[in-house]
């Protein structure tokens, strides 16, 4: 398979490194081109450059890692270079936004939007080749528009990957269960680093814990604050839920109540031990 990737950041990078490994012909846009030109060096890409139109004709499949107020305006200023079957996807962490309207600007190709549930802290092509796949989940949200061969072609993409679970659901429930899972955790690992009040002094003590549970807190501020807000009605209600569940264990503490808290803990240790059941 043919296939463009527009924007070689993290994720970007690590879709052509790993399809090149598979066997695919890669090629990629990105509006750096020292970007461009690591990754020729280091054969994660065929061939690239800073302009869409003159890849776009030749592939069979677009796949869009850019931010996600960029990507329509991607697809209305390369509209005309589209063509029947080609199938256009993007990475993107939300989904109700954008994925109507991208539909239809990206006629006559056929648009079903998906979501790599994997990334690290850091960005950029040169850490891409770190960025694992392997035991992470990948989603798939079509619309009512789309076809089965076209959601079985991004599974087929899901497989070549790595990634061990892929499911398909619609853009709402995704935006509902991407804003509990995903970023409701990066704000509450933003806030606990954000509550600290001598960081200077805290660093001599941190354990897994902190370590573990911060790591996400290093975050690409310019993505995440598009994706908190094109997602903000899902993620508020999850923070009030999550302020009341906190809100519960302080009472516990202010009350001395060690059985209110064994039955919390007892309660999520529970809860977690059923997701790691495969």
């Amino acid at each position: 398979m043919k296939v463009l990737i527009v924007g070689l950041g993290l994720i970007g990078g690590a879709y052509a490194y790993r399809l090149k490994n598979k066997g695919y012909e890669v090629y990629a846009v990105d509006l750096n081109q020292e970007s461009i030109e690591y990754a020729k060096e280091h054969n994660y890409i065929d061939d690239g450059g800073d302009d869409a139109s003159l890849f776009i004709p030749k592939v069979d499949m677009v796949i869009l890692s850019i931010y996600p107020q960029a990507i329509l305006e991607f697809l209305k200023k390369n509209a005309k270079y589209f063509k029947k079957n080609q199938i256009i996807t993007d990475v993107c962490g939300v989904k109700t936004s954008f994925v109507v309207e991208a539909t239809k600007l990206s006629k006559p190709a056929l648009y079903c939007s998906h979501h790599p549930m994997a990334g690290r802290e850091k960005s950029g092509v040169k850490f891409s080749k770190e960025c694992k796949f392997e035991g992470a989940n990948f989603l798939i949200t079509p619309t009512r528009e789309t076809s089965y061969q076209t959601v079985e072609k991004l599974r087929a993409l899901g497989t070549d990957l790595g990634f061990k679970r892929i499911t398909a659901m619609d853009i709402y429930e995704h935006d509902k269960m991407i804003g509990f899972t995903s970023q409701l955790a990066h704000a509450i690992a933003v806030s606990l680093v954000n509550s600290d009040n001598n960081p200077d002094n805290t660093k001599n003590y941190i354990g897994d814990s902190y370590r573990d549970l911060t790591r996400i807190a290093m975050i690409n501020d310019t993505l995440w604050s598009e994706l908190f807000l094109e997602n903000k009605d899902n993620l508020i209600k999850h923070i009030e839920c999550f302020e009341k569940n906190l809100d519960e264990l302080k009472i516990a503490l202010m009350n001395n109540d060690k059985t209110a808290l064994e039955a919390l803990f007892k309660s999520s240790t529970e809860i977690r031990k059923e997701m790691e059941k495969k």
